[in-house]
């Protein structure tokens, strides 16, 4: 899985999920109870990941849509590898591509 954005705006999350949504690409919001866990909004921030295939285009319309500069940087060919498990069951649950 890949990690587009990091961050506490709700706003933004929302947003990049309906962008996504619309070209039919998955998106998984994570950390979402976390902030509830501790407290406090401002020590975890949410993290909007996706399948590593889906890297390419989605960072594609984010840029489109605008939000761009909230983007995390561009994952390495080594750090796609390691998520090949997670991206793989994703797939299978989800019904993506293959």
């Amino acid at each position: 899985m890949i990690c587009l954005i990091r961050t506490m705006n709700p706003v933004t999350l929302s947003f990049a999920q309906a962008v996504l949504k619309d070209a039919g690409i998955e998106s998984f919001l994570f950390d979402m109870n976390s902030s509830v866990l501790d407290g406090s909004t401002i020590i975890v921030r949410r993290r909007l990941m996706i399948i590593d295939e889906d890297e390419e285009d989605a960072r594609e319309l984010l840029e489109a849509a605008g939000i761009g500069h909230e983007l995390t940087e561009a994952t390495s060919p080594l750090e796609k590898g390691e998520n090949t498990f997670v991206s793989n069951l994703l797939r299978k649950l989800t019904g993506g591509p293959k």
